[in-house]
């Protein structure tokens, strides 16, 4: 028969002295919860981010979204029985708002943290309405009270929500963020056009040219083209000698100017660039011979009857004394001959 084996009452003891420490730790908790749940909030935090920079929502339209316009009401709720959640979902139902994010710390304080959306560009559609759209494709609307300057598109149709609409929108903001990428065309193109065949037309600031651009293939190679055009061509012969550049073709530069020059019949490559330099610097010379006749018909003397002597080799000066010396030497007698007559 086994043996029995023996309870320890030591053991027994520790375990109901551990179960009845956890015990009213618990029910400690929950009173301090439930003391804490009914208390009231003591204020109430907003942080915006870039609120400096950016002012497309204000901490006043915060508060009546999250509170439906009482905000002392949610002061006299006890902080057990505020919805969070609930305000969460109002605040983020602002279109410029991108996150947010509500909580209540231990010194009973409500913080409610707001990212507000940062447009890349402007739209203006063909129906006339206009809106802000951001990098993930989200549309705001204008803000009453502040102006933001970024990308402009014009001509835009009317986006629907079907994948029409978004492949557009996908093209443009492509367009878009290549441009402000680059420091120089950032600041050079003015308007983005878009016309129904999804090609893009630029306008550009300076120079006031037209740059057709094509479709979004190549972005960066096209852009490169028309900066290389600038440094090579338009800084020798003028910005204001070509009014559109259109960059649709792969390896070329096609230059409409704004005076009316006949392009030889190889155009198809950059030699005509060339030719019409060349008739540029033409112009100039025979600019420049015709100003020279001009300032030599001004100074030439009044009275044509009169002869001007000019002396080869020698300054005026000197032809003067030379003319004076044969004068002279006509009127001296010849003293040789007078001795010879008195022999």
């Amino acid at each position: 028969m086994a043996q029995k084996r023996k309870i320890s009452i030591r053991k027994v003891l520790q375990v109901a002295l551990t179960l009845v420490v956890t015990v009213c730790c618990v029910v400690a908790m929950v009173s301090a919860s439930k003391m804490d749940d009914k208390r009231m909030l003591k204020r109430i935090d907003i942080h915006i981010k870039n609120d400096k920079k950016y002012h497309f929502i204000e901490e006043q339209e915060i508060m009546s979204r999250a509170f439906d316009g009482n905000k002392d009401s949610i002061m006299e709720i006890p902080v057990g029985k505020q919805d969070l959640w609930t305000m969460e979902r109002n605040i983020k139902g602002d279109p410029w708002v991108a996150d947010a994010q509500v909580y209540i710390d231990n010194e009973k304080v409500l913080h409610i943290y707001v990212t507000q959306r940062l447009p890349i560009a402007r739209f203006f559609d063909q129906a006339g309405a206009s809106y802000y759209v951001d990098p993930t494709l989200h549309i705001m609307p204008l803000s009453a009270t502040y102006k933001y300057y970024t990308a402009v598109v014009t001509n835009v149709p009317v986006i629907k929500g079907d994948s029409t609409g978004l492949s557009i929108m996908q093209q443009i903001a492509a367009m878009v963020k290549t441009i402000q990428a680059d420091t120089f065309w950032s600041l050079q193109v003015s308007q983005i056009m878009y016309d129904t065949d999804n090609n893009f037309e630029l306008l550009t600031l300076l120079g006031n040219q037209k740059i057709i651009f094509g479709d979004t293939s190549r972005r960066k190679e096209k852009l490169s083209a028309v900066l290389e055009f600038y440094k090579k061509v338009l800084n020798r012969i003028g910005w204001e000698r070509y009014d559109c550049l259109d960059v649709r073709f792969k390896g070329q530069v096609v230059a409409s100017p704004a005076l009316p020059y006949s392009a030889p019949p190889d155009k198809d490559n950059l030699s005509w660039i060339k030719s019409l330099e060349m008739t540029g610097a033409r112009a100039e010379q025979r600019d420049s011979i015709k100003q020279a006749e001009l300032k030599d018909k001004h100074d030439a003397p009044k009275n044509r009857s009169e002869p001007i002597a000019v002396a080869k080799g020698g300054s005026d000066k000197q032809s003067a004394d030379k003319n004076k010396k044969q004068t002279t030497d006509k009127k001296k007698p010849d003293n040789k001959n007078k001795d010879n007559k008195k022999k």
